[in-house]
């Protein structure tokens, strides 16, 4: 019997999920939140078993139309540089804050994918982050520490 390449991806999947599920349950919450209907873990949480349940329905069902990848015409290249850049990112979240990692890292993201208008790589990065911490801080009252839009005094 031959596994297909699309099972042992799925495969994959579900192990860094439940290793996504393990790093959820690390997450501290303040005493105040933890009976909150939503708090820092219910997301995270909500994804680690949603990727869970889908890589189990992939592996178990059958596959209509197996897939065929010529390894040759892949970009690899592209993939090892966005691996990379979100390693980067996930280091400097701390240490530049949140709008300021994430607006680079999808601007990079956008530029590494062979995106070229300039406009719409930087509307889609920065406006957008900050429409999404406009959300999380005044809709959510979810506050996430930001050193670069403290020490605009954007945020206390």
């Amino acid at each position: 019997m031959r596994i297909s390449t699309d099972k042992i991806i799925s495969l994959l999947f579900f192990i860094l999920s439940g290793l996504y599920l393990y790093q959820t349950y690390q997450i501290q919450v303040f005493s105040f939140d933890e009976n909150a209907p939503f708090n820092a873990k219910t997301f995270p949480t909500f994804l680690a078993y949603l990727g869970m349940f889908l890589s189990i329905l992939y592996l178990i069902l059958p596959e209509r139309f197996p897939s065929k990848v010529d390894h040759k015409v892949l970009d690899y290249k592209s993939t090892f540089f966005l691996v990379t850049i979100a390693f980067i990112y996930g280091f400097t979240i701390l240490k530049a804050g949140f709008f300021l990692s994430t607006s680079l890292f999808l601007f990079i993201s956008y530029y590494l994918l062979g995106e070229r208008r300039w406009i719409w790589m930087f509307v889609l990065s920065f406006p957008f982050v900050a429409l999404f911490m406009l959300l999380l801080h005044g809709a959510l009252d979810i506050y996430l520490r930001d050193p670069f839009l403290k020490m605009l005094g954007i945020i206390s």
